[in-house]
């Protein structure tokens, strides 16, 4: 159900970035094809069975390139949106097998129209994996315990293009799949990796012409933003197998200043309740608060509809203690309507996911 939810989310956001249907066919359309190689970072003692492994990957896509005056003025850029489907054989066939991912992804490319551009791509979506965790057949594997997960990357790239068809390209990219705590052993898989690829446009309609840009301060009141979101989730108990999963929620605020056309600083807090943890406290016969407060400062990268966030978080209410007293938070929202946002976002401390929710909100 929380995949479905996931794709249903992902879908919606590509087409609610269109201005309407009937510029779809005629935005720059291209497929790409990307070749992967990296390796798995081992960042915790439970995943030093799978020694060192290197993954490599084969990608195929398919891409929007947005040349229109708004998307320009969005960014000072030409946005890209694509659909990324890859293969990964991830170097250690006992343990870790082999998978595919499919993500949504959204990617600013900045200098164009000159041959060397650049560009940032944030992407979220599903993986699937075929040698999940067994206490029988594979003891070994803590890092994903179920076939079907959720993907991140990021990434950062050098593009060259030798024509109006044909672009180079070669990127740095940081992956990680996790089930968001669904079920346990939930240590996840994180593998940088750096690829090679070339896209070819299918359509170059009206290309890619520099554009006057707008003053991205003349709208001062939108410079200040108030944000209240509800999230929620369920995950099962830490260490164990059990299939029982418990209601984990939060409700938090932040006010985000923007600071340039797609950056925004931010400052937060947060209330959590994560049912998982009230449950182990009575299991251990302890009597302390299961429930947390956070204060959290981050950025906010802006590419159009959406808000891709990076927090860095710190309990300021945490009698349990379960985890470290630092976290990150990461989301990817959607602005619904210019008060109402959508999305999903993933809670970690250090390199361990610690569950991954879906997200409402509104702001001011």
């Amino acid at each position: 159900m929380k995949a479905l939810t996931a794709m249903i989310f992902l879908s919606t956001g590509f087409f609610a970035v269109a201005q309407n249907a009937s510029t779809i066919s005629t935005v720059p359309f291209a497929v790409g094809l990307q070749a992967h190689t990296g390796f798995v970072i081992l960042h915790s003692q439970d995943i030093r069975p799978i020694g060192q492994s290197y993954p490599r990957g084969i990608a195929l896509e398919t891409i929007w390139h947005y040349n229109t005056l708004n998307a320009y003025r969005q960014c000072l850029c030409f946005p890209r949106l694509g659909i990324s489907a890859t293969y990964w054989d991830y170097d250690n066939p006992q343990v870790l097998g082999q998978g595919a991912n499919v993500l949504f992804f959204v990617e600013p490319v900045f200098g164009m129209p000159h041959r060397f551009t650049f560009s940032f791509r944030a992407g979220t979506g599903l993986a699937y994996a075929n040698n999940p965790y067994d206490s029988i057949t594979n003891p070994d594997n803590y890092s994903y315990s179920t076939r079907i997960s959720f993907a991140l990357t990021l990434a950062a790239g050098i593009n060259y293009r030798l024509n109006d068809r044909w672009l180079l390209r070669l990127s740095a990219n940081y992956n990680h799949i996790s089930n968001g705590g669904m079920n346990e052993p939930n240590k996840g898989i994180n593998y940088p990796t750096a690829s090679l690829g070339v896209d070819y446009y299918i359509n170059t309609e009206n290309g890619f012409n520099k554009y006057p840009p707008a003053d991205w301060k003349q709208n001062h009141a939108a410079l200040n933003r108030w944000y209240i979101t509800v999230a929620g989730t369920a995950k099962q108990l830490t260490g164990t197998t059990e299939l029982q999963r418990y209601p984990v929620w939060s409700i938090s605020g932040r006010y985000a200043r923007q600071v340039s056309r797609i950056n925004a600083l931010s400052l937060g807090l947060e209330y959590l309740d994560d049912g998982a943890h009230h449950e182990q406290i009575v299991r251990k016969g302890r009597s302390v608060d299961h429930r947390k407060i956070g204060f959290l400062i981050g950025n906010e990268f802006l590419p159009g509809r959406f808000i891709f966030s990076q927090q860095l978080g710190v309990y300021l209410y945490d009698p349990y203690h379960h985890n470290t007293a630092l976290y990150q938070r990461y989301a990817l929202e959607m602005k619904i309507t210019e008060r109402f946002i959508a999305g999903i976002g993933l809670k970690a401390h250090g390199h361990v996911a610690d569950f991954l929710d879906f997200r409402l909100g509104v702001r001011f």
